[in-house]
C-alpha cells in the first residue's frame, strides 16, 4: 500500500467522524426542538409567573448565612426576583436571580484581622457597598474592623439543558449556603408535580429539588429498626463470641493427655 492509499484512508476515516459528528448534533437538535424547547419554555414561563405574584405579595422569607468573618448573619430576607433567558423563542439557558438582604443598614464589628479580611473580601466579591473604619486595643493596636453596610447574598438559579446527556441541569449557586451545587433531571420527569417542587424550593419550603424528603415520622420508625438491627446482630456476635470462648475451654482428649505426659518426661531435670 502506497503513501497515497495512506492518505486516503486517514481522509476516509475523518470524513466519517465528521459525517457521525454531524449526524449526532443533528440528532441532538431534532430532540431539542422536540422535547428539551417546550420544558424550558414552560420553566421560563413559571418562573416568570411566580416572580410577578411574589413581587406583589412580597412574602417574607427569613434566612440566615454563615458570612466569612463576620459568623452567622440572621437578619436577612429572600427578595429582588428576577428571571433571564438567552432566547425567548428557543431558551437553552434560562437564570432565576434573587437576594438575600438586611432591612436597613447594620453595624459589624469583626476580631482579629485575620476575619476582617475574610469578610473584606467577602463583600467586595458580592458588590456590597461599605463603611469602615479600624477596631482598636488598649494599646491602640489595630485588632479587627468595624464595618457598616447592608447586608446582602446574590442566589441565582441556573437552568441549562444538556442535550448530549437528555438532562437538564440545575445549578443553585449560593442557595444551600455559600456553595454551588449542580442537579441533574430527565425530560421526562419535567411535569407539573416537578414545577411545584421548584416553587417550594424557592420559596424555602422544600430543601431540596427533586430529592424525596421523609417526613420526622416515618424516619424516627427507619431509626428505630435501625438501632433494633443493631442491637439482634451485636446479640449475635456475643453469643458467637461465647460460644467459641466455651469450645476453647473444652477437657482435653486421650492424645492431648498423652503429649502432656511425654513433655512432661522429656523436659523434666533429674
Amino acid at each position: 500500500m502506497g503513501i497515497l492509499d495512506d492518505l486516503k484512508k486517514e481522509a476516509g476515516r475523518l470524513q466519517d467522524e465528521k459525517d457521525s459528528d454531524l449526524g449526532k448534533e443533528a440528532l441532538q437538535e431534532k430532540l431539542y426542538h422536540e422535547k428539551a424547547k417546550p420544558l424550558m419554555k414552560k420553566v421560563a414561563a413559571y418562573l416568570c409567573e411566580m416572580t410577578e405574584q411574589l413581587k406583589v405579595l412580597k412574602l417574607p422569607i427569613p434566612v440566615a448565612y454563615d458570612v466569612p468573618g463576620m459568623g452567622l448573619i440572621k437578619d436577612l430576607n429572600q427578595d429582588s426576583y428576577r428571571v433571564y433567558l438567552d432566547s425567548r423563542e428557543t431558551p437553552r439557558k434560562i437564570a432565576l436571580q434573587y437576594a438575600c438582604t438586611s432591612g436597613s443598614v447594620n453595624k459589624y464589628t469583626v476580631t482579629p484581622m485575620t476575619a476582617a479580611d475574610e469578610a473584606r473580601q467577602f463583600m467586595n466579591k458580592q458588590q456590597i457597598h461599605y463603611s469602615e473604619w479600624g477596631v482598636r486595643d488598649n494599646q491602640d493596636k489595630l485588632i479587627g474592623a468595624y464595618f457598616e453596610c447592608q447586608m446582602q447574598i446574590q442566589i441565582k438559579l441556573v437552568f441549562a439543558v444538556d442535550m448530549e446527556n437528555g438532562r437538564l441541569v440545575v445549578t443553585s449557586i449560593n442557595r444551600h449556603g455559600l456553595t454551588i451545587k449542580h442537579s441533574n433531571f430527565r425530560f421526562d420527569g419535567i411535569d407539573d408535580k416537578w414545577m411545584d417542587e421548584l416553587g417550594h424550593y424557592i420559596l424555602r419550603k422544600k430543601e431540596q429539588l427533586g430529592v424525596l424528603e421523609i417526613p420526622d415520622s416515618t424516619r424516627q420508625e427507619i431509626q428505630k429498626k435501625l438501632r433494633e438491627e443493631q442491637l439482634r446482630r451485636e446479640a449475635e456476635l456475643d453469643a458467637s463470641e461465647n460460644k467459641q470462648s466455651e469450645g476453647s475451654k473444652e477437657k482435653p482428649s486421650k492424645l492431648d493427655k498423652v503429649f502432656k505426659a511425654l513433655n512432661k518426661s522429656l523436659f523434666t531435670k533429674k
